[in-house]
């Protein structure tokens, strides 16, 4: 009973559609409302127009040009990854040595880190 209860509550709820009117009275008040009364226009508030991610004129890539430019950006993040890695491992080194405070340190690894996190997020992202 419930699921059947819901189910028309979804129904009508997509279906659902009232007018809305703009009065405006002698003084220049204006009011809004769902119920027409003399002298009120009724206004034009469906739902708003989705656009595209791109306007009409950008131009399209062809799937291969695409596949390209993403295969260079994977090898680019990749890189620049492996270069985030050394300076992390440099870092934990230096870190370990006898006589470094090892606090002093702490920002630059917690950076590198950080970076590391956001780069696999980036490949990740690349079909």
């Amino acid at each position: 009973m419930r699921l059947i209860v819901g189910w028309m509550c979804l129904v009508c709820a997509t279906t659902v559609h009232a007018e809305i009117y703009k009065y405006t009275d002698e003084s220049g008040h204006v009011t809004y409302s769902n119920t027409p009364r003399a002298g009120a226009k009724a206004l034009n508030v469906g739902p708003e127009k989705t656009k595209n991610a791109s306007p009409s004129h950008f131009p399209k890539v062809d799937k291969a040009t695409q596949q390209q430019r993403d295969a260079m950006r994977r090898k680019l993040l990749l890189d620049e990854l492996g270069n985030e890695q050394r300076s992390l491992d440099a870092a934990r080194a230096t870190q370990r040595q006898a006589g470094t405070d090892p606090n002093k340190l702490a920002e630059t690894l917690r950076l590198h880190e950080k970076n590391i996190e956001m780069l696999n997020k980036e490949l990740a992202r690349i079909k």
